[in-house]
């Protein structure tokens, strides 16, 4: 396994090797010891998480008060992480990723990074790993398009929640952030 750093604060890509033959594939997708090592503390995930979504579909962009471990173990999907920390020295910074059958990457997120996927392929499996539980609170988010992260999205149009229909863009979240 190789963990490198990405270019946001925090972001960590995890390659894996992978062993082919004529049978299919085996894979670690992590190593524990590997990531912690990387990340310079331990990390304990209590939750795991599968979505399946169809082409054209975008979710996101969610910030989450956990840290995330994201894999596609089907499917292809473009992947965005938006840093919408504002203490951060890469906040308003993007990073994109197409994950899925032909990169196997695992990405870890860090707490309160946005994130959000559309999907390529047919469909695609989106399963991540979390740090806290899933409580129902209400979860920052930021609109998908917003011109302020200028994500180079392959999707003009895609098929969208209410939810994500009407998040906020990172100017109306904060205001001091933009002021001249």
């Amino acid at each position: 396994m190789t963990v490198r750093h990405g270019a946001l604060s925090g972001l960590l890509i995890i390659e894996q090797l992978t062993n082919d033959d004529e049978r299919g594939f085996f894979r670690e997708t992590v190593r524990m010891d590997e990531l912690e090592a990387a990340l310079g503390k331990p990390v304990h995930f209590v939750q795991e998480n599968h979505s399946r979504s169809l082409k054209g579909v975008l979710r996101g962009l969610h910030a989450e008060n956990w840290e995330k471990l994201v894999y596609v173990p089907h499917g292809s999907v473009f992947t965005a992480i938006a840093d919408i920390r504002p203490e951060s020295p890469t906040f308003k910074r993007v990073e994109v990723f197409h994950l899925g059958e032909t990169n196997r990457s695992k990405l870890f997120i860090p707490r309160g990074m946005a994130h959000g996927f559309c999907v390529l392929s047919d469909q695609a499996d989106y399963v991540y790993q979390v740090t806290e539980y899933y409580d129902g609170a209400p979860t920052p988010s930021v609109a998908w398009d917003d011109p302020n992260l200028a994500i180079p999205w392959p999707i003009k149009n895609p098929s969208l929640s209410d939810h994500d229909r009407r998040n906020p863009t990172l100017s109306e979240l904060f205001p001091n952030q933009f002021t001249s």
